[in-house]
């Protein structure tokens, strides 16, 4: 876990130990080892995803932050050793009249600075929902080009039910000079005219990750319900198991084929404010290795206030 003070400096050792540590770092680097643990699942990459155990063992790797992405009540309410919080409230704008769509690069990587964090630090994620908001926070570093973020299976309330330690101290922080370093994905946000582009086209698929109620117009969320002609519906919450972890691959990839996702179309997940939607991303392009999944951003929040938009209940 990468340590904070507000004289800037992540360790205080003697002036030896010092020069030592940093000719190790400049030989080994600031590479953190993957989760092996996790590679009986069978999914396609782990590299996005650690267990409560690989973090808890990871606590004091000082190449390591660790984001509790939840709101600011909560985290004082208790975190992770040495957790600083970015409050998921700010991983959304309003844009053009469209609410809960991804900030600027500049306003994202204003926070992290803010928040002491460097490029060449490993993210460690975890929210209070099954990982719903970490994916969104994921799917936002991966879009700009943060180099190693990764979310921590089972989020806050699998660590407590294990328990794991909880603390009530908060880390000093000496604000940093972020600048995403990682090669940026653009091509992850789909736009209203991409996602209307699906509608006909048999390459091209959009999965809604809402409710049943919202998918068939029941819960209404915006001026207009229903769903978008010819998307399925696959509701987020079937990607987790009971404890808030993933799925296994296979259990994944029978619950899509199920749903006729075809792992050779261009997949667009959404949801009400693309949320949910992240979650199902993650799942098929990390976890189920599909090449072509990007995220609505303006979602049904979009979708459904508009007028000039086809429906479906």
């Amino acid at each position: 876990m990468k340590v904070f003070s507000s004289q800037g400096l992540k360790i205080s050792f003697g002036g030896l130990a010092i020069l030592g540590l940093l000719i190790t770092g400049a030989c080994a680097g600031n590479e953190v080892a993957s989760d092996a643990s996790l590679e009986d699942r069978g999914y396609a990459s782990t590299a996005r995803l650690v267990s409560t155990d690989w973090v808890n063992e990871n606590l004091d790797n000082e190449n390591v932050v660790i984001i509790d992405i939840r709101n600011g009540e909560d985290y004082a309410a208790g975190h992770l050793p040495g957790a600083i919080n970015y409050d998921k409230s700010e991983l959304q704008v309003e844009r053009d009249g469209v609410k809960g769509v991804i900030p600027s690069e500049g306003d994202i990587a204003a926070k992290l600075s803010a928040l002491g964090v460097s490029s060449t630090d490993t993210i460690i994620i975890y929210d209070h929902i099954k990982n719903l908001w970490s994916t969104r926070f994921l799917w936002t570093l991966d879009v700009y080009g943060h180099e190693d973020a990764r979310m921590m299976d089972g989020a806050i309330a699998l660590w407590e039910s294990e328990g794991k330690e909880i603390t009530t101290d908060v880390p000093n922080i000496s604000a940093s000079s972020y600048e995403f370093t990682g090669e940026p994905n653009p091509g992850l946000v789909a736009s209203l005219d991409d996602t209307l582009a699906t509608i006909g086209d048999p390459t091209k698929l959009v999965v809604d990750t809402r409710s049943a109620d919202e998918y068939a117009g029941r819960d209404v969320r915006a001026e207009r319900g229903g769903h978008i002609p010819e998307s399925v519906h696959v509701e987020w919450t079937q990607n987790h198991a009971e404890d808030g972890t993933f799925l296994s691959a296979s259990e994944l990839r029978e619950i899509y084929t199920a749903a006729a996702v075809g792992v050779d179309q261009e997949i667009y997940t959404l949801c009400q404010t693309a949320v949910r939607a992240t979650d199902s991303w993650f799942v098929l392009s990390d976890l189920l290795g599909y090449d072509n999944v990007v995220v609505y951003d303006g979602s049904w929040t979009e979708w459904g206030n508009r007028e000039d938009t086809p429906i479906d209940s």
